[in-house]
């Protein structure tokens, strides 16, 4: 277990912030898992009580939920330069499949529970709006985005290489563009 973060050790109350707890959960759960956080394990590396943490954040769940919306607000969400909605949909994978490479609790932590903060609901949204720019309806970019999604999680779980995620993206993408050339 690491020491307590010396910032904090015997800190008044007051003087502990939101944002050194959710950087120090992040810590735990970037090395240890979902399992690793425990509030009493938290409050340790803070050098406070575990009582004292309840003061700042009101459960685990809580938490968590603070934790992942804090990942994914840190997630780049890549312009659409001249309506290049290709190059965007593809650096947006990669995005994701990197964040769930480097934070492999996230995606562990979404099965049990929803983690449905701003910062994620910015991501979806972003990535629904390069899947319409695409040309696509509202219905087949929301279907084009959640393959896509499915798609980053399934290379993230296999740590496959970025090589053959990009193929594998590609050939994703060339069906889509497959679908739109047939509407016309």
């Amino acid at each position: 277990m690491s020491s307590p973060m010396p910032p904090t050790a015997g800190m008044p109350r007051g003087a502990l912030h939101q944002e050194q707890i959710i950087q120090a959960a992040i810590a735990l759960l970037d090395e240890g898992g979902i399992e690793s956080l425990t509030m009493r394990r938290l409050a340790g590396r803070l050098g406070i009580t575990a009582a004292a943490l309840y003061w700042h954040i009101k459960s685990r769940h809580d938490l968590l939920l603070l934790a992942a919306d804090t990942v994914w607000g840190q997630t780049p969400l890549p312009a659409l330069d001249g309506g290049e909605w290709r190059p965007a949909l593809l650096a947006m994978a990669d995005n994701l499949r990197s964040l769930l490479l480097r934070h492999p609790w996230l995606l562990a932590a979404m099965t049990i529970q929803p983690l449905d903060g701003p910062a994620r609901e910015r991501h979806d949204e972003h990535l629904l709006a390069v899947c319409e720019a695409s040309g696509l309806s509202r219905r087949a970019a929301e279907h084009a985005a959640q393959s896509v999604v499915t798609f980053a999680i399934g290379a993230a779980l296999a740590d496959t290489p970025r090589p053959y995620v990009s193929f594998g993206l590609r050939s994703l993408l060339d069906g889509v563009e497959g679908r739109l050339a047939a509407r016309t």
